[in-house]
């Protein structure tokens, strides 16, 4: 099936994780009027979140990979960290450090972005780039850290200690945001840096010196 346009298995499960996304920011909206609604959007987020490693596993296990789904797949992943980055920054989870949530999201947002770029250029020229462990382990962290941060919307001693973990998670998760990116660049430096062809074929070096 690899390379085919069908909607495959792991692609619904995307599609589903497109669709959880507004209903996560629903919840959110409406959890002044109902104070526990706050559980129902951390359980969609969670259940979301899980989808991600689920689609994966199956298209790798199976072969079950097509167009559609590459497509789909690192858009919903995105908006949905994106989505739970925003809501962190609204409802100012953890208000012993000001500051934090924003700082840490631009972050994260910003590797997305340049991540996004480098694989652009990867495929105008025909280059084909995979996922590496500290991509992995960057989102798996940043999803464990908002998942955490989202539960700890209400006061008492369980909930601070879902605010604590989810706040120590949300540092480590752009730690290694900040280093996989840098790997990142290293490891595609020549493609983004390196010689380039002239009109008659011959490498032209990208510096000014050589």
């Amino acid at each position: 099936m690899k390379g085919n346009t069908a909607i495959t298995l792991p692609t619904k499960i995307t599609i589903v994780r497109l669709v959880m996304i507004p209903l996560v920011i629903l919840c959110y909206c409406l959890q002044p009027l109902y104070e526990y609604l706050f559980i129902i959007t951390a359980i969609l987020f969670i259940v979301a979140s899980l989808t991600d490693f689920v689609d994966g596993h199956i298209a790798r296990k199976y072969n079950m990979v097509s167009d559609l789904g590459k497509l789909l797949d690192p858009i919903a992943d995105k908006v949905l960290v994106a989505t739970g980055l925003f809501i962190l920054i609204d409802g100012n989870y953890i208000p012993e450090a000001p500051y934090m949530e924003l700082i840490c999201s631009v972050i994260i947002i910003a590797r997305e972005f340049m991540i996004g770029v480098i694989r652009q250029v990867a495929a105008l020229k025909s280059v084909a780039l995979a996922a590496d462990k500290l991509g992995k382990i960057k989102t798996a962290s940043t999803m464990f850290a908002l998942t955490f941060l989202l539960c700890s919307a209400h006061s008492g001693t369980v909930f601070e200690v879902f605010k604590y973990a989810g706040a120590a998670l949300l540092i480590v998760a752009t730690i290694v945001t900040v280093v996989s990116g840098a790997n990142y660049v290293i490891k595609n430096k020549t493609l983004l840096f390196g010689a380039k062809q002239t009109a008659d074929g011959e490498e032209e070096n990208s510096g000014e010196n050589e």
